[in-house]
């Protein structure tokens, strides 16, 4: 892009989009919090598996409402900053600006990795990023802003697996309860907590039940799920990555991540110190695009829409890395 085009996306306000599997987050480049948590999915369910998008149309309407109605802008004023699951097809970044440019006339698009935002989050450009949300779970290696592949590793067992397996616990013992009370007891009860550590039962849920349903993201062999756990998968990124980035933090994103003493879990199995845990994880690839997006020096990386019309979708891939 040149400087002249560079200052004219400096001068539009910017809009953030975080699509996960639970909610889609979205707001203006430089709020300190979305301006708007919507659902990502309906009665048909999400339009996200794994944390992929699957279904553009209903993501196309779900932008649709997000645009006109849940922050009442007008797209075609508006550059779009868009997420991209870790380890995803690189054809969905493809789609994504196309959606974006032909189906809303956005001026400028670009469509950035999670983990890379999650640790602009943090204030950092380098990191390893054990992300876990409601669809998939990841540990990622950035450095300087950009995504190391051979150090990235995704686990497809998150938040809602989590939810399933504790239902199924309890209907072991005949116990059904609605799907928003069982949201509510992994978010509120499940502990991650090292092995013969005691707790109380609370409400429905059994210490065991409730320390199995967390555990299960370490050793997802519980669910069926074969592969390594997060803590392997986070021995692996941070000795692959020590080589080149020295000594990499680790840095945790996504709302599984919150469950209590997941933090402290990951330090006791990995050996080293505490991760950073920001209160605002959650939101982390969220938070990060609102940052990269206001900043000066950001602004020469847009996809600008006359280089989409002259190059077509695979013009992406020379702007989102």
């Amino acid at each position: 892009m040149t400087s002249g085009s560079a200052a004219r996306y400096k001068d539009l306000c910017a809009v953030v989009i975080d699509t996960g599997m639970g909610h889609t987050r979205s707001g203006l480049a430089g709020d300190e919090r979305p301006r708007s948590v919507a659902p990502s999915k309906d009665k048909d369910g999400s339009i996200l598996t794994h944390g992929v998008v699957t279904d553009w149309d209903r993501l196309e309407e779900l932008w649709h409402r997000i645009f006109y109605h849940e922050l009442a802008v007008c797209p075609e004023e508006l550059a779009v900053l868009a997420t991209d699951a870790p380890l995803s097809p690189i054809i969905n970044r493809e789609k994504m600006a196309e959606l974006l440019f032909e189906g809303f006339g956005v001026p400028a698009v670009l469509v950035m990795p999670r983990p890379v935002l999650a640790t602009y989050s943090y204030g950092c450009t380098t990191g390893v990023v054990l992300g876990s949300g409601a669809g998939t779970s990841y540990v990622v290696a950035v450095q300087d802003g950009y995504v190391l592949p051979h150090a990235s590793f995704r686990l497809d067992l998150a938040g809602n697996d989590l939810t399933a397996y504790l239902s199924q616990m309890l209907a072991a013992r005949r116990v059904q309860l609605p799907a928003e009370t069982l949201q509510h007891l992994k978010e509120k009860c499940c502990c991650c907590h090292t092995p013969g550590a005691h707790r109380e039962p609370m409400g429905p849920i059994l210490p065991d039940e409730y320390s199995r349903c967390a555990e299960a993201l370490f050793t997802p062999e519980a669910l069926g799920v074969p592969g390594p756990g997060l803590l392997e998968m986070a021995a692996r990124s941070l000795h692959l990555s020590e080589a080149q980035a020295g000594n990499p933090p680790l840095l945790l994103a996504g709302g599984t991540t919150l469950l209590c003493g997941f933090d402290q879990r990951v330090a006791q199995g990995l050996g080293r110190g505490h991760p950073a845990a920001a209160p605002s994880r959650h939101v982390a690839a969220w938070l990060g695009g609102s940052i990269a997006a206001s900043l000066d020096a950001f602004q020469g990386s847009w996809l600008p829409r006359d280089i989409y019309i002259e190059n077509g979708p695979s013009a992406v891939h020379r702007h989102c890395f």
